[in-house]
């Protein structure tokens, strides 16, 4: 099949990255792949999917609504002459606009669950789309896919699911699970407020003043970044806090670290945390959204509520108990087998096909 995956942008985040392990995948099956991208950003992952000889197509977008876009989209699709074209996030209205006339099957993956995905606007247009003009939506999870029917008042047998995936040979695995020098609590994800880091640095700030080894490394950046390290002064936590900001390759931090934390207030399929779970790494993950379909709790990881008591509870047993770590750590990488790259790519070429 001839696949076209359009995308805003590769900034160095988790539908990023899944759209990138899909190109894989889709092209190590014998596909035909091209992708565009609206904005002309060059990142870490664009680099590395132009370096495996897959052409992205930059068009220009200017900040936003650009009607020029779907013009210069139509050009493409039509030399193309794709079976499928894949949508991500926002991009579905110009991708729809530009493939009027084309016969090519239309996707669309739901990054997350749908009251939050879109717009109110957003929302108003993919309801049209999905239910008058055969627009597939994708749901990562099961708990998206209800959301889906919720939102867009659709069937569940008109929603399928399909779970993100990576290269799992990329990950570094574990060996041991013994504490050394310090205790290193790893987080990686943008500085946004959906990512809850003020909740991890006030639970880190009291779980610090019982355990002078313990250490946060927090991987990422956007717009609260300065607000973060700005609280972390204020917290009197500065040196025991790392910022490391974006970092092209996670797997050697997810290796060293003791424990993986997501706080988050709500997430579709967070690529780190299958990263996390390729590593073998504990985790201690809010139970929202997606995530309890990803993870068993207290088998796979310690699936909690946001809050501060909650975090520094989990991390206080992981702390003490090395058994314990090994034993989550050990089940989520067995569990990390669902989510493969070329699971998620036969997965949707099913859904293309059918």
């Amino acid at each position: 099949m001839k696949i076209i995956q359009i995308m805003p942008d590769f900034g160095m985040a988790g539908a990023e990255t899944m759209v990138e392990n899909l190109t894989y995948g889709l092209a190590a099956e014998g596909h035909d792949v091209l992708v565009i991208s609206l904005f002309d950003l060059h990142t870490a992952i664009t680099e590395r999917i132009e370096n495996r000889g897959i052409k992205i197509k930059y068009l220009g977008k200017k900040r936003g609504f650009d009607p020029s876009i779907i013009s210069k989209m139509r050009k493409i699709i039509k030399a193309y002459q794709p079976d499928v074209i894949h949508t991500h996030r926002y991009v579905l209205p110009y991708a729809f606009l530009a493939s009027m006339g084309f016969k090519a099957k239309r996707v669309h993956t739901v990054h997350n669950v749908a009251q939050k995905e879109q717009t109110k606007v957003g929302k108003s247009i993919n309801r049209v789309l999905f239910r008058y003009f055969n627009v597939v939506p994708v749901a990562l999870s099961e708990e998206i896919q209800r959301t889906i029917q919720e939102v867009y008042g659709l069937p569940d047998n008109r929603i399928p699911v399909v779970f993100n995936g990576i290269d799992l040979s990329r990950c570094i695995v574990k060996e041991s699970y013994a504490r050394k020098d310090s205790f290193t609590v790893l987080h990686i994800g943008r500085f946004m407020d959906v990512k809850n880091h003020e909740l991890l640095l006030r639970s880190f700030a009291r779980f610090k003043g019982q355990h002078s080894d313990a250490r946060l490394q927090l991987l990422g950046d956007g717009e609260l970044k300065e607000n973060m390290m700005r609280l972390a002064g204020q917290l009197n936590i500065t040196d025991a806090v790392e910022f490391a900001g974006l970092q092209s390759n996670v797997y050697p931090w997810l290796h060293s670290a003791d424990v993986f934390v997501l706080p988050s207030k709500f997430e579709g399929m967070p690529m780190t945390l299958i990263e996390a779970m390729g590593t073998g790494l504990p985790i201690i993950a809010s139970n929202v959204g997606g995530i309890p379909d990803m993870l068993a709790n207290k088998k796979e990881a310690l699936l909690i509520q946001p809050s501060e008591d909650c975090i520094i509870e989990a991390l206080e047993l992981l702390y003490n108990d090395e058994d314990k770590r090994a034993y989550l750590g050990q089940n989520a990488l067995q569990k990390s087998a669902a989510f493969s790259a070329q699971t998620m790519a036969r997965d949707y070429a099913d859904v293309y096909m059918n």
